[in-house]
């Protein structure tokens, strides 16, 4: 992995150490939950018998849902050291510790065996890639032929607001997103095949409707604002309604794709 790419992984998993974070999306970090987390495991053929790798796993919400709901053994991998011990607790707290496990790594140098897996999943993290093609050649690598890879993830059709380029747009995913096209060609690039794209735009208005009740709030109590909210975080309530007119005028919208390495 590049220099930048390390310091964009180092910076974006900061993000979601904030507290904040959690506060505004919950315990899965992405659009959609746990119901898009189930879909995209589903739609990637996730099964009791599949070893499945989940990239920038974050606080391992949806490694949880995986092993529990599907049966599935699932290694998470992330760059911050921090919500990998609270992925550790929380697994534990839920005694899935024996379906579940975690490691830390960049992602565009994944410290796995080629062909160890047969499913990866990434959600709402590769558009924060600086290196994009980096991070699916290493997925491609440690997939087992035949192995199938699955992301959900923002898309732009149209240059970003300078609104929505700041702080909460980088932890919404928006900025610097490539367009479904961008995607399946990144896709082709590292050699997967059978690509299928498409749009779950529902799942944004469901995370904007979920974020702007809770600062809602944190509106009507300031000590609590002040204690969760960054100093650099701007005009929250605008990014909201500037991402809204944004999705409405189809500069941007959220995918799930799936492809298989061959």
């Amino acid at each position: 992995m590049s220099a930048s790419s390390q310091v964009l992984s180092r910076c974006c998993a900061g993000f979601y150490e904030l507290p904040v974070v959690e506060y505004l999306l919950g315990q899965s970090f992405h659009p959609g939950g746990p119901k898009l987390t189930r879909q995209l495991a589903s739609t990637s053929l996730v099964s009791p018998n599949s070893s499945v790798l989940d990239v920038a796993c974050g606080n391992g919400a949806s490694a949880r849902i995986i092993a529990a709901d599907f049966g599935a053994m699932v290694t998470g991998c992330d760059y911050s050291a921090i919500n990998l011990e609270r992925a550790v607790a929380a697994s534990r707290t839920a005694r899935l510790e024996t379906k579940t496990q975690f490691v830390r790594s960049d992602a565009g140098r994944l410290p796995f065996a080629s062909g160890t897996f047969d499913v990866s999943l990434c959600e709402c993290s590769l558009c924060l890639f600086d290196n994009m093609d980096s991070v699916l050649e290493q997925v491609h690598r440690v997939l087992k032929p035949g192995g199938r890879i699955g992301i959900s993830d923002f898309f732009l059709d149209a240059p970003v607001p300078e609104s929505l380029d700041g702080l909460l747009g980088r932890v919404l995913c928006v900025a610097g997103a490539p367009s479904m096209a961008g995607y399946r060609d990144a896709f082709v690039r590292a050699r997967f095949e059978y690509v299928r794209i498409r749009s779950v735009n529902w799942t944004l208005t469901d995370m904007i409707q979920r974020v702007r009740r809770r600062l809602n709030v944190l509106a009507t109590t300031p000590a609590a604002a002040t204690a969760i909210l960054p100093a650099d975080w701007g005009d929250p309530a605008r990014v909201l309604t500037d991402l809204e007119a944004f999705i409405a005028s189809g500069g941007a919208g959220y995918l799930i794709a799936t492809a298989r390495r061959a």
